[in-house]
């Protein structure tokens, strides 16, 4: 059977690509306007990281129609300020790139949508328009706690189906795939650690910030997916039920050595102030320090679920990659 290939936009440094190797899809193509992240990605496949696909700068300028075919699955997280609590009384329309993510689904004709989101009220308007627009969309809200990770990180994603056909494809794919669980986040950091992947701190911080956890992207998708086959309404909550059927949930190293009563350890990417009284005012950030000390790239792709080395732009070694695909699937 062809693999399943997906269209990235705002790809960020692959994040979401990565959730799609978990399915065992294909990337082939993104859109990534940073040039950092830009770097990173074209590294990432001098690796063998990822498959050779073309990685085009700004969506705005972007003909959907010159895409019609090309692919089975469009996904996107797409840039949420306008959505954001921030965002009351400020004139940031230009962040606001659901209208081109919609703009493009609607010229591509793209078969199956797969969005992101921080915000529920981002993912409504999404849905709606989607709904507007002919597609059938199931929604849901999934961090990476909820697979029993250490980092909270709440996300709210969509999967909007307009072709039968093609989804029927996703879930004969889909079927074949085992449970998959998180050795990722069993494993003890210090085993991980290595000033290697260190290539631009501050840009590494804010595109893993930025980024999609990978294994919560393919969770999402797959309960989506399930739902959509079985016609199941749609619900914010994600059930145990519904993990359980695709992920098996383990006791990370942090929970072991601090005790499960430990609590959540706030991401390292807005921390960069992270000593300052004002921080440590939060729990999530004591605990973070007193687990890491202070912020590496190393600890904040560890958070995450990430392959070790994915926000570098130094070369990295392909076992990395492979070590954390049989770290994440039976």
């Amino acid at each position: 059977m062809n693999k399943i290939n997906e269209f990235h936009l705002f790809a960020g440094i692959g994040g979401g690509i990565y959730g799609g190797h978990i399915l065992d899809h294909s990337c082939c193509g993104a859109v990534e306007i940073d040039d950092y992240c830009n770097e990173v990605l074209v590294q990432r496949q001098r690796d063998g990281w990822m498959d050779s696909f073309p990685i085009y700068g700004d969506i705005t300028t972007l003909n959907g129609g010159n895409f019609k075919g090309a692919f089975d699955i469009l996904c996107g997280g797409f840039p949420c300020q306008a959505f954001s609590h921030a965002a009351r009384g400020k004139n940031i329309s230009e962040k606001n790139l659901w209208p081109e993510m919609l703009r493009f689904t609607k010229e591509s004709e793209a078969p199956i949508v797969f969005g992101e989101n921080v915000t529920l009220k981002a993912i409504r308007t999404a849905s709606m328009d989607l709904q507007s627009a002919g597609y059938s969309v199931k929604y849901c809200k999934l961090s990476c706690g909820s697979l029993g990770a250490d980092h909270r990180r709440d996300r709210y994603w969509l999967l909007g189906v307009k072709s039968p056909n093609a989804l029927s494809k996703v879930n004969e794919s889909l079927e074949r795939l085992g449970k998959m669980h998180m050795d990722c986040w069993v494993k003890p950091f210090d085993e991980l650690a290595d000033d290697a992947i260190l290539s631009n701190r501050r840009a590494q911080l804010k595109a893993i910030g930025n980024a999609q956890a990978p294994l919560v992207a393919a969770t999402a998708f797959r309960v989506l997916a399930y739902r959509h086959k079985n016609q199941i309404n749609n619900s914010l909550k994600v059930t145990e039920e519904e993990i359980s059927r695709f992920f098996t949930t383990q006791t990370t190293w942090i929970k072991e050595t601090y005790g499960e009563d430990f609590g959540f350890v706030h991401t390292p990417t807005t921390m960069a102030n992270y000593s300052a009284p004002s921080m440590m005012k939060h729990a999530g950030c004591r605990n973070f320090v007193e687990v890491f000390n202070r912020p590496t790239p190393a600890n904040a792709e560890y958070l995450m679920g990430m392959p070790y080395g994915a926000s570098s732009t130094n070369p990295m070694s392909k076992k990395n990659i492979e070590i954390w695909k049989q770290s994440i699937k039976l």
